[in-house]
């Protein structure tokens, strides 16, 4: 009878999940429609939730929920309520939705925290899943968010104004593991991945994938804009979801983005791991577009911004006077950390025609406020200091001892986030030497010990490079370094020299050619050797550049192809480097008019690969591992050929429409070498492109306090690990809102956070050494939460005074591990003024301005 039974009854119907990300932002899309750009996109949701019994996502930037809670709270307050039940689930919960790769390791922390925390506070939630709508991946991505708490992800991005590509999976989740061996499960692109036109549901029920998943999802971008001016409504999609619902076949199950992965991982099998290299996927944006305007002066504010941490908080270990009203100038920092992440939002790179300019500002805005707290503090550790008058004290921003050039000259070996004062009429030797001039008929040589370069005067290229780890030389005429060419009206235009200059001032020695294009295009190159390593220094300035044609590959590129076979490529991404064959083709999509309604066409970029500040290749013809790293200030975009890389300084993107950057300034360093480990190659780029910093680093000395005021050489945290990077060194705020109740700053006021990265890919044991006593330390995650505490211990000075205290403490890393430690340093506790103490300079003087007699001043 049972048989009988099941032979009549129908078939049961096929789970089948539906998940949504609504992706609006306040950066870009505010700005162009207007204030109810949020407010309506939430109650747009909302309406299409209860019309259909749909449970989805948010994915606003974080500024944006901090725009609503000033101009919409309401709005605000029916998301939190909608939150508050479980019918949406913020994801992403970045603070400025930054196309992540392009942006520096410490930019990416910050912009998950303070995202994470402007969620927490306004919405009453921390963000669990990461799912952004514009691509935001690099390997070092997985291990960041599990440190903000994050839980699970997605990595189906859409395609807008870029056309990203990501690996296609078989299946509805996977395990995400990044470059540390973190993971997190999330869901993959796969076949039933959705963008936000309903035209995109047309197949997708009857797809293979759909039959051969047990749980099939389906995962759907949305933009929901009630405007006739957009083309993502909710009353467009309301058809769609009801006949899903109907359908016979399915049983529909909505769900968050959380929810789906945790009923996914629940009914198993277990996900299959995929650790995705940059080979893997590709961004899909137009980079160097306009000089690499916008991602090159995000780079500025964060350099600048570490800068003004790392001298502020040694400036507060030597008591008042304090550069700043407090201790430690928060609020400043703060808010130049919120303007550089909100300037570094997708839109303001994207979309640089059309709204970057708005991006642009807030970016400047960042740059001034970090700009003034580093001058003005190091001012004030210049004339403190006990030194004697003139003298010029040097400040090195970054974590490892170093030397520094500085407007006077060189001062050697200066502490990591410290300084070393120096004696600007005594002359410091170089650490290679110096350099010379070596002139020939039809060449010029710059020589500096066994780094030769030779210079073709008539052409204005580099023939040849040879060091003592190349002694054969690695060029050759027909390939040379300093070539520019582009495309325009479909010719290749390469810019012949019209001069050449040799310029020589003491030990000074450069080579300058001017190349000039069609159509008044005017192009300066300069050659150097770089004063603290051995290294070729090339900088490339355009005035008056004349617009290419469209696309990546018509834009301006200069040419790295030595003789010698490349046996390997080794680059650079946030936090992280790896190796990469770059020999796939993508696709990129541009419009050919108006960017909203014109037809759009295809471009094949040819194996693009990027490079966030380095790439090295490796050489073959002699001994293994040595090559020429070839450092960068900013153009993040190459291309591997036959013999090497070309790099993109500049290009046109049709996106931008009539806008187009015909101004740019590019620094280009070759370094020959030997064996490199990853840490030396993250140390050579960071002292590379700080040798060429827009911002002064020394100040010159006053009276120095009778010998009270701080030392004249002084340094901060000091490591022995050999492959450990410190990045960042700065004080957090008590008062940051947001903070975890288990948070170390939730018992300390203004604690130190030290920053460090291991980058040799090995496990690390060392000694990490903080000047004065430690009342308390610890490991944090990137929250600040507690994970391991830290026993200080007595220790000798590294640097600066003998005399003066130093603690120890024992710290063990992973491969690859991004490790955070905040200290209580006992050095560093704000000073009160006790202005009771003064009362009566306030107390009593508008009684004397009332008529009262008064003493003048003696």
């Amino acid at each position: 009878m049972l048989g009988l039974a099941s032979r009549h009854a129908p078939p049961m119907a096929k789970p089948l999940y539906y998940t949504f990300g609504n992706h609006v932002h306040w950066s870009g899309q505010q700005w162009m429609w207007g204030y109810d750009v949020l407010p309506s996109s939430v109650r747009d949701m909302l309406e299409l939730c209860e019309a259909t019994g749909a449970r989805g996502n948010v994915n606003f930037d974080g500024i944006g929920y901090e725009k609503m809670a000033a101009e919409a709270p309401e709005a605000l307050a029916e998301l939190r309520e909608a939150v508050r039940s479980g019918r949406i689930e913020v994801v992403g919960g970045s603070y400025g939705q930054p196309y992540g790769l392009f942006c520096g390791g410490e930019s990416n922390v910050r912009q998950r925290v303070y995202g994470a925390r402007a969620v927490r506070r306004l919405l009453g939630v921390w963000p669990r899943t990461f799912w952004e709508e514009e691509f935001d991946f690099f390997p070092q991505l997985p291990q960041i968010l599990a440190g903000c708490g994050y839980t699970g992800a997605s990595l189906f991005f859409q395609w807008t104004w870029h056309t990203p590509t990501v690996p296609e999976e078989e299946c509805g989740l996977i395990q995400w593991e990044g470059l540390d061996g973190t993971r997190l499960p999330a869901t993959p692109r796969n076949r039933l991945c959705l963008h936000q036109w309903p035209e995109d549901f047309e197949g997708r029920l009857e797809s293979g994938l759909m039959e051969k998943l047990e749980n099939p999802a389906l995962v759907q971008w949305l933009e929901l804009i009630p405007s006739p001016d957009w083309m993502c409504r909710s009353e467009l999609l309301l058809p769609r979801l009801q006949e899903l619902r109907s359908d016979p076949r399915f049983e529909l199950r909505c769900r968050t983005l959380g929810e789906l992965i945790e009923e996914l991982r629940a009914a198993g099998p277990e996900p299959p791991v995929r650790r995705y290299g940059l080979d893997d996927v590709f961004h899909g944006m137009s980079l160097g577009k306009n000089g690499d305007n916008v991602p090159r002066l995000s780079r500025w504010c964060e350099e600048q911004l570490l800068s003004a941490e790392a001298v502020s908080a040694v400036a507060g270990l030597f008591g008042r006077p304090y550069p700043s009203w407090d201790v430690y100038p928060t609020w400043e920092l703060e808010e130049a950390w919120r303007e550089l992440l909100a300037g570094q939002h997708h839109d303001n790179h994207e979309c640089e025609g059309m709204c970057g300019f708005v991006g642009e500002r807030s970016l400047q805005r960042s740059l001034g406020l970090a700009g003034h707290v580093w001058q003005r503090t190091l001012d004030h550790l210049a004339r403190r200091a006990r030194a004697p008058d003139g003298h010029v004290l040097v400040f090195n921003p970054l974590g490892w001892a170093r030397d520094v050039v500085h407007d006077q000259g060189i001062a050697r070996d200066v502490p990591a986030f410290g300084w070393r004062v120096v004696d600007p009429d005594v002359e410091e030797p170089l650490p290679y030497g110096e350099a010379s001039i070596r002139e020939e008929e039809d060449a010029v040589w710059l020589v500096r010990e066994d780094l030769e370069v030779r210079v073709d005067r008539e052409r204005g290229v580099v023939t040849q490079l040879r060091s003592r780890e190349l002694p054969e030389g690695v060029l050759s005429a027909d390939r040379p370094l300093g070539e520019l060419s582009m495309t325009r009206q479909g010719q290749i235009e390469r810019f012949e020299a019209v001069s050449f200059e040799v310029e020589r001032d003491g030990d000074f020695a450069q080579l300058a050619t001017v190349r000039e294009g069609r159509a008044g295009s005017l192009l300066r190159v300069t050659y150097d050797l770089s004063p603290l390593h051995r290294a070729l220094w090339i900088r490339v300035q355009a005035e008056n550049l004349t617009r290419p044609d469209g696309g990546m590959h018509a834009g301006l590129q200069t040419a790295i192809e030595p003789v010698l076979p490349i046996l390997r490529l080794l680059h650079d991404h946030p936090f992280g480097s790896s190796e990469i064959a770059a020999l796939r083709d993508h696709q990129r999509k541009y419009p050919t008019g108006d960017w909203m309604t014109s037809p759009q066409v295809f471009e094949t970029v040819r194996r693009p690969f990027t490079a966030w500040s380095f790439v090295d290749l490796l050489l073959g013809g002699g001994e293994p591992d040595r090559g020429l790293l070839v450092v960068h200030d900013g153009a993040q975009g190459f291309f591997r050929t036959d013999d090497g890389v070309r790099q993109l300084l500049n290009m046109y993107d049709p996106w931008d429409e009539d806008h187009f950057g015909d101004f740019f300034v590019a620094d280009l360093w070759v370094l020959p070498h030997g064996p490199l480990t990853g840490a030396e190659r993250a140390r050579l780029a960071a002292e590379c492109q700080h040798s060429a910093a827009l911002f002064r680093v020394g100040a010159i000395t006053g009276d120095g306090e009778g010998g009270n005021g701080p030392p004249a050489t002084f340094g901060g945290p000091w490591i022995d690990a050999p492959g450990v990077v410190p990045t960042s060194f700065h004080r957090e705020s008590r008062r940051s809102a947001g903070h975890p109740s288990d948070g170390f700053a939730s018992k300390v006021r203004d604690p130190f956070v030290l920053r460090l990265v291991e980058r040799n890919g090995e496990p690390a044991d060392f000694e990490l050494r903080v000047p004065g006593r430690v009342a308390a330390a610890a490991r944090t995650d990137l929250l600040g939460r507690v994970q391991e505490r830290l026993s200080p211990e007595s220790a000798p000075a590294p640097w600066g005074p003998d005399d003066l205290a130093w603690s120890r403490l024992r710290l063990r890393m992973r491969p690859h591990e991004i490790a955070t430690v905040m200290l209580d340093l006992e050095m560093g506790r704000q000073i009160p003024r006790n202005l009771d103490e003064h009362r009566h300079v306030w107390a009593s003087v508008h009684r004397r301005g009332e008529g009262g007699t008064t003493s003048a001043p003696t």
